[in-house]
């Protein structure tokens, strides 16, 4: 006898365990979400190896776990026959003929209730006469045609050319999203606000933010934080602290910029440390250890003793789309934060009660030297930052209206 539950297909890009970087974040939580209410079947690329642990654990709690191994060189080769059908690289690095025969078979046989789609990429699997019966949900989380185009004002030649073009081609798939998907959400209401600027949005169609929460209870401080004064006759140093995968441009654009632009600057008046603590570091981010007080520590298996031990978690992201959740993890663990304005897109306005903004150089200075030499204000900081996590970042709040919008029939949708 079948589950009673009614049947719910989860596409993700990139298998959703361990958690451990921000698109694994979001999409593990909101499958553990999911199987609360739906009979989940997901399927999913995996782009390196999976732990036979971490796989059972997901098989766990889903109905039935299809995936499709993905080589670096057979994503490259997918991309390239994308570019020549005049499609998007992305697109193209997330296609598989055998993984599509396999969903649209399950399907054949126990047809899906409902569809919840994770990124623009796997949207084509079910935009199929097949799967008109379903109830369709696109997670785009971030506009990345946006992100694209900005890379594209950003990069160098020829970088910028590909860039753009890429701009263009996944801006397509997500007018497809927003001209036949039963819901949309992204990552928060201005990401929501941007793709409506993005794409022709239909009337009748859902466009909702559902921002991200943490773990308040995994991340949190494991000993009593000692909030110290810090100036240029101080030994200990000013420990400072990046976490995020170091392979991805927007964090080592930032990072980079940090250690060139601000850090030197810093470390005139100030004894000041930092660690860069990520996975897959890139020969960029490697570079930067040979600068004083930088240290790249690479790969962890758990991150919170790095943001237990440091003052101050820093965020220099120049390019950042949603929410950050090395930002909102830092907060949770009781470590001030000092941030751009798009690393705290979607978290709130409270630039000086949870957290601190600084964009230039000379704000990035002033506003770590403010925490350095006021304990008091960095204790209060953290101590609010912790506070807001709790009360407003959980996930089951915050995944509820992806809830509804998974619940909601066609016509509900147009009211959710």
């Amino acid at each position: 006898m079948h589950d009673a539950k009614p049947r719910l297909l989860m596409l993700t890009h990139r298998f959703p365990y361990p958690p451990n970087r921000g698109d694994r974040i979001r999409a593990y939580h909101l499958l553990r979400e999911m199987v609360s209410e739906f009979s989940v079947t997901l399927g999913s690329f995996v782009d390196e190896p999976v732990k036979q642990r971490h796989y059972q654990y997901i098989q766990s709690l889903c109905e039935q776990v299809v995936i499709s191994q993905s080589s670096r060189f057979s994503r490259c080769y997918r991309a390239i026959k994308s570019v020549a059908k005049n499609k998007s690289i992305t697109e193209g690095m997330f296609a598989s003929d055998a993984f599509a025969d396999q969903i649209k078979s399950i399907h054949q046989r126990r047809p899906f209730d409902s569809v919840l789609v994770f990124c623009s990429s796997m949207f084509p699997y079910v935009d199929q006469p097949e799967f008109n019966d379903a109830r369709i949900v696109v997670d785009l989380v971030d506009v990345d045609s946006l992100k694209w185009g900005q890379m594209g004002t950003e990069a160098a030649f020829p970088k910028d050319l590909i860039y753009r073009r890429e701009s263009k081609r996944v801006r397509n798939i997500e007018q497809r999203i927003a001209d036949s998907a039963d819901g949309i959400s992204l990552v928060s209401a201005l990401e929501a606000k941007l793709y409506r600027r993005a794409v022709r949005v239909p009337d009748s169609q859902t466009v909702a933010g559902i921002s991200n929460g943490v773990d308040a209870g995994f991340f949190q401080p494991t000993s009593a934080k000692r909030f110290l004064a810090h100036d240029c006759t101080t030994s200990k140093p000013l420990r400072l602290v990046f976490t995020g995968v170091m392979n991805y441009t927007p964090n080592v654009e930032g990072v980079d910029w940090f250690c060139r632009k601000v850090l030197p600057d810093l470390q005139k008046e100030l004894n000041v440390s930092l660690k860069i603590v990520g996975r897959s570091p890139n020969s960029r981010v490697m570079a930067l250890q040979q600068r004083p007080g930088v240290e790249v520590v690479g790969p962890v298996p758990d991150v919170r003793p790095y943001l237990d031990e440091a003052d101050i978690a820093i965020s220099p992201l120049k390019l950042a789309r949603g929410i950050q959740n090395k930002v909102l993890e830092a907060m949770s663990m009781k470590c001030p934060v000092v941030c751009t304005t798009p690393s705290a897109q979607g978290i709130s306005d409270a630039h000086g009660v949870h957290y601190l903004i600084a964009d230039s150089e000379s704000q990035w200075c002033a506003s770590l030297k403010k925490l350095a030499g006021d304990p008091d204000y960095r204790q209060e900081i953290a101590l609010a930052a912790r506070r807001f996590v709790v009360d407003e970042h959980s996930w089951s709040a915050r995944l509820k209206p992806m809830m509804q919008l998974l619940r909601a029939t066609k016509q509900e949708l147009v009211n959710v």
